[in-house]
């Protein structure tokens, strides 16, 4: 069923933190008895000659403090300019990135669904060319390199997803007359399909890369499959019977849980809804459970929810509407609640871990 009216994107801890600041320490104001002149504390005459040791040591532990101030002060400093967690989402054919709470949103280039790597530092997008011409690149988000991937099999591929370990993307690509999956090392090189269609000949999607790193979740609009990087279906759930009064369309979104109990995904409601400027079935996010097989609405009535992620264990994000005309982040909980609005006019968001 693809008739759902849904705007698509078109898709650290101290570890060494102690010894490098030490080493910081030491390099710039030397350790004790290297302290500058400006730095050391220069004891006063003793009033008795029975006292110039506790004197000096007095001296000696004001140095003290002194390093050990030093030193925590660069400790946290370091500790502060970790990556932090970060947003990625899209807006007016742009790729944005925020702060986890949604403040300091910036753009940082032109495209269309993003995906930021696990560890915060690169996002990859699609990259929009003329008519059907679309790349999947790659950008690092300390220098500002871009990578583009036009050495594949087709120039017509979008909606990167990260593996686990950052080093591999699954997208959609266009060959032959149908939608294929391929896997793509993070610098564009090693290319593979995976697998060819679905054991109902019909075009796998909305593909997610499953905990292990070795295997996909994906759907052809009849069932939930998790394949290997070969196509061979792992497991295999009908739509129809997993998911209550509602179906799954191409533009869906499945975000596996970190442990690898469930998924989270869109889908569309068999009925009308309370929005009446919304054209088609209302999208509604479900919980799956995969040891049971079975999905749970977990979204309100209102805002419509579409393309779910992951937040945290009990907290997901979500694209959602209120009118049918405005679109923003939301963030929830898995039991319900009022969700939060997070980011105005926006869509597509992805977080790194």
């Amino acid at each position: 069923m693809i008739s759902r009216h849904k705007i698509s994107a078109l898709r650290v801890r101290f570890g060494g933190a102690c010894d490098a600041a030490v080493s910081k320490v030491r390099s710039r104001i030397g350790f004790l008895g290297s302290l500058p002149t400006a730095f050391r504390s220069t004891p006063e005459p003793p009033t008795c000659n029975a006292l110039p040791a506790a004197c000096n040591l007095a001296g000696m532990f004001r140095a003290l403090l002194l390093v050990w101030s030093t030193l925590f002060s660069l400790t946290f400093a370091t500790q502060a300019s970790d990556p932090a967690r970060r947003l990625c989402f899209s807006r007016d054919q742009g790729v944005w990135l925020s702060n986890l709470d949604g403040t300091n949103a910036r753009k940082i280039v032109t495209g269309a669904d993003p995906a930021i790597s696990p560890d915060g530092t690169r996002v990859a997008y699609t990259e929009l060319g003329q008519g059907t011409v679309r790349h999947i690149a790659v950008i690092d988000l300390a220098t500002g390199a871009k990578t583009s991937f036009r050495n594949l099999p087709s120039d017509n591929a979008y909606g990167p997803v990260w593996s686990p370990d950052g080093k591999q993307l699954v997208c959609k690509i266009f060959v032959g007359d149908h939608w294929r999956l391929g896997s793509v090392r993070a610098d564009g090189t090693a290319f593979k399909f995976v697998g060819e269609l679905s054991p109902t000949n019909q075009d796998f999607e909305s593909p997610a890369w499953a905990p292990d790193g070795q295997s996909i979740y994906c759907q052809d609009l009849a069932n939930i499959y998790r394949i290997d990087l070969t196509g061979k279906v792992l497991s295999q759930w009908k739509i129809s019977e997993a998911l209550s009064n509602a179906d799954m369309n191409s533009g869906d979104r499945i975000e596996p849980s970190s442990d690898g109990s469930h998924l989270l995904l869109d889908a569309d409601l068999d009925r009308d809804g309370p929005i009446r400027k919304w054209e088609g079935p209302p999208p509604a996010v479900f919980l799956f459970e995969i040891s049971e097989g079975k999905a749970k609405r977990i979204s309100p009535d209102i805002p419509y929810a579409w393309e779910p992620c992951w937040l945290s264990e009990q907290e997901y994000l979500f694209t959602g509407t209120r009118d049918g005309r405005h679109f923003e982040i939301y963030k929830t909980s898995l039991t319900g609640g009022n969700p939060q609005v997070l980011i105005k006019n926006a869509s597509g968001v992805t977080v790194s871990r």
